[in-house]
């Protein structure tokens, strides 16, 4: 049985109609999961009469969910990119602020984080490759990919391929915010805390001593 959406969790009024399909379609991917959801439920939802209105926007299911994921990629990467600038010249000291901007904004994101994880897991049962591992790879995961390069001189990174332990990283990242009640009654900050952590439990084959940033 499809899950409905209550009158609390509709679209505000006085939104515009594209915007409205998104916040839409968002809360039925992560409600419903992907496959569950039609871009019927997605018009009906967002209460549009006619599928030639719903038509003059997106033309299919696979087009909302694309223009959804540009949307998301293109607020990570701010965040990122903004986290990266603003760090000490250092390479772990820049791993470690755009770990915390990307935890920071998984938290505060949580259905765009959990699409994101989704659309991702799709990508790699399809094409054997994560969507940040293809032929045009985010500015911001490249400035990833190149820190965790750099750290494997001085750190004990992990010996596994690096888009491969990337990925574990972000995963664990969109797991922690599934499950954010096992975490308990704590502060933003503390739950940040405690999910970079995790991550560099991930990325370092032994404890390492890093700069608070």
């Amino acid at each position: 049985m499809k899950k409905k959406l209550s009158k609390s969790d509709s679209p505000l009024e006085g939104k515009d109609s594209r915007e409205v399909i998104l916040t839409v379609a968002l809360q039925l991917f992560t409600t419903r999961g992907y496959d569950g959801t039609s871009i019927d439920d997605i018009r009906l939802q967002a209460g549009f009469k006619s599928k030639a209105s719903l038509y003059t926007h997106f033309k299919s299911k696979e087009d909302v969910a694309d223009a959804l994921m540009t949307r998301i990629l293109s607020s990570i990467e701010q965040v990122t990119l903004q986290a990266y600038t603003t760090a000490k010249n250092e390479p772990i000291c820049q791993f470690i602020a755009i770990m915390r901007s990307l935890i920071e904004w998984a938290l505060t994101h949580p259905q765009e984080c959990v699409f994101h994880l989704i659309r991702g897991q799709q990508e790699k049962m399809l094409t054997g490759e994560y969507d940040f591992e293809g032929n045009q790879p985010s500015v911001s995961y490249l400035v990833i990919l190149g820190l965790v390069q750099q750290l494997r001189t001085d750190y004990p990174v992990r010996q596994i391929h690096d888009a491969a332990l990337l990925s574990m990283i972000f995963v664990l990242i969109a797991q922690a915010v599934m499950d954010r009640d096992a975490f308990g009654s704590i502060s933003l900050t503390e739950h940040m805390d405690r999910v970079l952590e995790m991550c560099l439990g991930v990325l370092f084959s032994q404890s390492v001593e890093v700069p608070m940033v």
